[in-house]
């Protein structure tokens, strides 16, 4: 049987709180330990008017990373969910020395609030995310399966840009969205490719909906290994900071 994990929402969006209100007496919840967004770099300020209560299971003793299988999301003071959000599956942290795996925010730039779950991966132990965001004509959240498909997303809300970042065995790619018409639009590439000799740096811009070159540069000469960690040190930052959940599913 499903437990349930009743997540109250703050109004200054610093931290969610399980608590027990809601919950039958047998079923496990956390109280006093805060949910935390970690996002804490030109964050927009909403308001999030819902509580969210994560459907699922455990998947030890610990509570540390629950398998997520459904949400359900309530107004006021209301024990009937608005919204049932169905076959999640998800294996996402939520509490005990870890905080942030349910974050709210503005992820479309729309001035509404919306949410996200980590997802890890057991078999790659990548970390990825499923979005839902705040749809003003179904007055409730949406999948966004763009989001969901980019590495690493950044926000920059005071630029309104989505930020992505991936590497591959021998270059660097720099991706930067916009959303337009509920869509997100691919506006600007930066590819940093390495070799023994030299360093080659390629501008791309969206025009017509194609991927335009528009600079290139070549840097030569021989270049270190930490040379390459430095240019994606978020990527490096971020794994960090996860590491205990890849840990878990070890």
């Amino acid at each position: 049987m499903c437990e349930k994990l009743f997540l109250c929402a703050g109004f200054l969006l610093l931290a969610f709180y399980g608590c027990s209100e809601k919950l039958p007496e047998n079923n496990n919840s956390i109280s006093n330990i805060p949910v935390e967004k970690t996002e804490t770099e030109n964050r927009s300020e909403i308001t999030f008017d819902f509580s969210i209560e994560l459907i699922g299971d455990p998947i030890d003793t610990t509570g540390e990373v629950w398998n997520v299988k459904g949400i359900d999301i309530y107004t006021g003071d209301s024990s009937t969910p608005i919204q049932q959000i169905k076959h999640v599956n998800t294996l996402t942290p939520v509490g005990g020395d870890f905080s942030g795996g349910f974050m709210v925010e503005d992820y479309n730039f729309d001035g509404k609030s919306d949410f996200r779950l980590i997802k890890l991966d057991p078999k790659t132990k990548e970390i990825k995310f499923h979005f839902w965001l705040f749809d003003k004509k179904e007055n409730g959240f949406v999948p966004c399966f763009q989001l969901d498909s980019l590495p690493a997303p950044q926000f920059d809300y005071a630029n309104h840009f989505v930020l992505s970042e991936f590497e591959t065995d021998s270059s660097l790619i720099s991706d930067t969205y916009k959303f337009s018409n509920q869509s997100l639009v691919l506006e600007e590439r930066n590819v940093k490719i390495f070799s023994q000799q030299s360093i080659s740096i390629r501008k791309y811009k969206t025009e017509k909906g194609q991927l335009i070159l528009v600079d290139e540069k070549h840097l030569t000469g021989k270049w270190s290994g930490g040379e390459k960690e430095k240019i994606s040190s978020f990527i490096l930052n971020f794994l960090q900071r996860y590491k205990f959940c890849q840990n878990k599913l070890s």
